[in-house]
Order: structure tokens, then C-alpha cells, then sequence
């Protein structure tokens, strides 16, 4: 059964300390949940996006929805994005 790819925007900047650690927490999240696409956006190339996310960055969202701002937090970004997956499976059938 082939596991249907999830697609997350990652919001950041370089030279960001909690950025740099939300990274790492993605990427402990990813090797648990290799399904995760995760698309990452510098938001200083984008005057739009720096306007939005400056003040927020790092920013996790998945459809529009912020998973986390900030801080990333591995076990409720995991409860988060099985949480997703349970919702979009029932989703299917209404």
C-alpha cells in the first residue's frame, strides 16, 4: 500500500537560532514520518511572506494551518501530523 505524500510549508530565515532547531525537530519527525514533504521557504526572497512571518519564524503550516510558531516541539508535532493523517483518511468517506 503506497503511503500518500503529505506536503508542509516550512517558513524561515537564515541566521535563525529557533529555526536552526526547529529543523532538527523536522527532521527527527521526518525519519519517524518519511510521508512528510516538506517544502522549505526563505521568507526574507518574498516581501509578502517576510511582512506575514517576520515576527512568527519558524512557522509549520499544512493547509494553510500553523503546526507550530516559534518553537517545534517533537511529540506534539507528532500527535499533530497523525492527528492530520486520521482526518484526512475518514475524509474520504463523506
Amino acid at each position: 500500500m503506497k503511503t500518500e505524500q503529505v506536503h508542509f510549508q516550512f517558513y524561515t530565515k537564515a541566521a535563525c537560532p529557533l529555526c536552526d532547531e526547529a529543523k532538527a525537530v523536522l527532521q527527527r519527525v521526518n525519519a519517524k514520518m518519511p510521508f512528510m514533504r516538506i517544502e522549505e521557504i526563505d521568507i526574507t526572497k518574498d516581501l509578502r511572506l517576510f511582512t506575514k512571518y517576520k515576527t512568527l519564524i519558524p512557522v509549520l503550516e499544512l493547509k494553510g494551518h500553523p503546526l507550530f510558531v516559534h518553537r517545534a516541539v517533537y511529540w506534539k508535532l507528532i500527535w499533530q501530523v497523525r492527528w492530520h493523517g486520521i482526518r484526512s483518511f475518514f475524509a474520504k468517506f463523506t
